[in-house]
């Protein structure tokens, strides 16, 4: 008779478990406390349901999380758990470990499969996943791993594309492997018949974290995730094909430019950009034909406030549309420009040495009790008419001037499409051309233009998209692979 391993059977109860939720119940004896489930040597560690019990005691007492409980266990909101109900516990080391994973950009169901020593159909059943399109950056897996910890591996190798002419042999003599190796490795079975644009991983050390990717991609990366509202996203990607890739996230064009031997573009999304799923789509460039990637990315709320602003009778002219729209295409003239290579290194530094934010990014705004049709583009930071301010990075002043709305104003291009402006000055120390580097002073605040008392107003966009400045100082842009062990 044939049995099935612990870890299928694990599986198993999983995917029933997550597959009829809560239902499934033993029932105690009245006045018969029910012990906690002991799992054989090497399996995952479970709990029975105690009189009085809910999800946030269990949780508290394995020092798990409810919503990785929920989620392993396939529970929702409305479940009520019973006594004697068997709840697998995530997180806790053996040879089979419930655990959550987030999927971030570039992840694939191979790649999280490969990652925890499961399998693309497992980690599919287990989370109701209809199809691979089902899969999106942001969202949270339960996976079983069988790898004896609640961390997904990095799988190495290096990435072969398979092209007219080759054979399994001729591989393995391009890379002094046997065709054995290399057929083990992925999981090929005699008679061994290779197609042109195959994907084979060739098991050699001191190599990169393997993606099992569609085509010749060899590496796509994005984030930092969660994403949010009014916050910037970069995708580094490498690609087995000569040539620049494009691609479009939320409706926007990609401009990749290279970098650490890849290719990099930033992109933004602003204050008033609606929650959901965004696709990134990813291809070759002119005439060499790539394989497309596709993935939707989750954006979530950011939970930005309003911001009622009352002007004088003085400054009530500057609030007619027309004279925002004027400026406001006269800027995008300026802020839409991209130069192909960064200036500046690490995290940005604030502009001002007083951080008091009187008003932050991303509040929707009315004015003199008018409709609350734009949001604050940047961060207004306390101070006086005559407060040193200085260039948060390196970069190249692409403007210096007077405006209506903005006052005296600085734009500072940092490379990649990333520039900062500063609003309100009341003197200008640098010109159009002239390079800065990181803390070096630009300007002084004041009190000029739109303004109801001396700040400054700070702000970065992305191809001339208005994002939060202040996750630049807190996040190091533009990503790239973290160098392997």
């Amino acid at each position: 008779m044939r049995t099935r391993s612990l870890p299928s059977l694990l599986l198993i109860f999983a995917l029933l478990f997550a597959a009829i939720g809560p239902a499934l119940t033993v029932h105690a004896q009245e006045g018969t406390p029910m012990p906690e489930a002991e799992a054989e040597p090497g399996g995952p560690q479970t709990h029975v349901v105690q009189e009085g019990e809910n999800l946030t005691i269990i949780a508290d007492r394995y020092g798990v999380s409810v919503f990785d409980l929920m989620l392993v266990n396939g529970l929702d909101e409305d479940d009520v758990i019973q006594p004697g109900q068997e709840l697998l516990i995530p997180g806790a080391e053996g040879v089979a470990v419930p655990t959550t994973y987030q999927v971030e950009v570039g992840d694939t169901l191979p790649t999280i499969a490969a990652r925890f020593a499961t399998t693309p159909a497992a980690v599919a059943g287990a989370n109701r996943l209809v199809s691979a399109d089902s899969l999106y950056a942001g969202q949270t897996l339960a996976v079983i791993s069988n790898t004896g910890t609640p961390e997904p591996r990095m799988i190495t190798g290096t990435l072969h594309v398979v092209r007219p002419g080759d054979t399994l042999l001729t591989v393995a003599a391009r890379y002094g492997l046997s065709p054995a190796e290399i057929a083990a490795e992925n999981e090929l079975l005699p008679p061994v018949h290779l197609y042109t644009g195959m994907r084979l991983r060739i098991p050699l050390t001191e190599t990169a974290n393997f993606a099992f990717l569609p085509g010749a991609w060899r590496t796509i990366l994005g984030g930092p995730l969660p994403l949010l509202q009014g916050r910037t996203v970069g995708i580094y990607v490498e690609n087995d094909r000569p040539g620049t890739p494009e691609g479009l996230f939320a409706g926007q064009p990609l401009h990749f430019a290279p970098h650490e031997g890849g290719f990099v573009a930033l992109v933004g999304l602003d204050a008033f950009s609606e929650p959901g799923r965004y696709p990134l789509v990813l291809r070759g460039a002119g005439e060499e034909a790539w394989w497309p990637f596709e993935q939707e990315v989750e954006v979530l709320a950011a939970g930005y406030p309003t911001q009622t602003i009352n002007v004088s009778a003085e400054l009530a002219p500057l609030l007619a549309p027309e004279v925002r729209a004027e400026e406001d295409a006269f800027l995008s003239t300026i802020y839409g420009q991209f130069t192909p290579e960064p200036y500046w290194e690490g995290l940005f530094q604030a502009p001002v040495t007083n951080t008091i934010v009187t008003a932050g990014y991303g509040g929707a705004r009315s004015y003199n009790g008018g409709p609350f049709e734009i949001f604050h583009t940047g961060v207004d930071y306390a101070g006086t008419v005559g407060t040193p301010i200085v260039a948060p990075a390196a970069g190249t002043i692409v403007f210096s001037d007077t405006l209506e709305l903005r006052g005296g104003t600085v734009i500072v291009d940092h490379g990649l499409g990333v520039m900062s402006g500063y609003y309100h000055l009341s003197e200008i120390l640098v010109k159009v051309g002239e390079q800065v580097e990181a803390g070096q002073i630009i300007a002084r605040g004041g009190n000029t233009g739109l303004s109801t008392g001396p700040h400054l107003h700070w702000e970065l966009r992305i191809m001339d998209v208005p994002v939060d400045g202040r996750q630049w100082t807190q996040t190091r842009f533009p990503p790239a692979p973290e160098p392997q062990p």
